[in-house]
């Protein structure tokens, strides 16, 4: 678990990892130079738990170094992601354990359920993918992971890998502040690791102001473009239909990066680089005419789902996801 000054809601993270039916588990929280509450969370939380370990960053290093910090320092048979400002369902680690086990899938991911507090909530995967297990490609990973595309962006699951997928030298790139669980993915796929995924949501994403995953910037964008031709070169002498879905992921990335610098030259009134993004990359000014809620929903594909509110549990905040409604709409 990565954290940068989320005291608000570390505690609730925490909490539901604790609370996990599967016992035999390590939590390393890597506190990426808080300047908040956050240590006193922590060590709160290992004073009550000896499952609980914290590393400390000195200078602010990004998600993607934090998680690496505690994957050189993890045990487990399997690595398991989590946001610092997230929930899961108690049974989740345990599920996707045994399933993973049960297929001989070296990646393991569940469905995911965003949440705002407020009863607010919309599932990740919908229609035919919400229906069964299904198994990951690296073509339909691929295709499923433009920016603004349509189909469930797979790159915002959190999935469970293998201790196995990070030998030997396997990390987080640490160059991304945003899409760093994707490229990971991506790369192990290439390596012809097997991606498997179980649509029941046990994994709650929170959704507020500073969430990371919602946090689209210039230079975040322009990490995500570099590493994504990287990975175009890397590959190149393959499969043509590989090249091209870079190629298209190039393009939708541009056009993020387009529509960004759209909205920042409205804003400042500079009427003359608007003309010339949107005669340049019409795709980005197209976006205008959506509805804001419409363009985050079509940069993440959510849909509505039937899911409780969040209420409180003792002292801390859970999450509850009726799963037989679930199961129902599934079937």
């Amino acid at each position: 678990m990565a954290n940068h000054n989320g005291a608000a809601y570390l505690a609730d993270a925490v909490a539901s990892v604790r609370e996990q039916s599967l016992s035999d588990l390590e939590l390393i929280i890597c506190d990426d130079a808080s300047t908040d509450e956050s240590v006193s969370v922590i060590s709160a939380a290992r004073a009550a738990d000896p499952r609980i370990h914290l590393v400390r960053g000195e200078q602010k290093s990004g998600p993607a170094a934090a998680r690496n910090k505690a994957l050189s320092l993890a045990k487990g048979d399997w690595i398991a992601v989590m946001d610092s400002d997230d929930l899961m369902h108690r049974d989740r680690l345990e599920t996707l354990v045994a399933q993973a086990e049960r297929d001989v899938a070296d990646i393991a991911a569940d469905g995911l359920v965003e949440f705002d507090g407020h009863a607010h909530c919309a599932r990740l995967l919908n229609g035919n993918w919400g229906r069964e297990p299904f198994w990951v490609n690296i073509r339909d990973y691929l295709r499923l992971n433009m920016f603004y595309g349509m189909g469930p962006a797979l790159g915002y699951l959190k999935p469970l890998f293998r201790r196995s997928c990070f030998e030997p030298s396997i990390r987080y790139d640490e160059s991304l502040r945003i899409g760093e669980d994707f490229d990971l993915a991506l790369r192990l796929l290439h390596m012809g690791k097997k991606y498997r995924v179980y649509p029941r949501p046990l994994y709650y994403y929170r959704k507020h102001a500073t969430s990371t995953s919602h946090r689209l910037n210039e230079d975040a964008l322009i990490a995500l473009k570099a590493a994504n031709l990287q990975f175009l070169e890397r590959i190149r002498d393959e499969h043509p239909a590989l090249i091209q879905l870079l190629q298209e992921r190039d393009r939708s990335i541009e056009t993020a990066l387009s529509y960004e610098k759209l909205l920042f030259a409205l804003k400042n009134r500079e009427w003359r680089t608007v003309l010339d993004i949107a005669i340049r990359n019409p795709a980005a000014a197209a976006l205008l005419r959506l509805p804001i809620g419409v363009r985050i929903r079509r940069l993440l594909d959510i849909g509505q789902t039937r899911a409780t509110a969040t209420r409180e549990r003792g002292s801390h905040q859970v999450f509850d996801t009726d799963l037989r409604k679930f199961d129902r709409e599934a079937r």
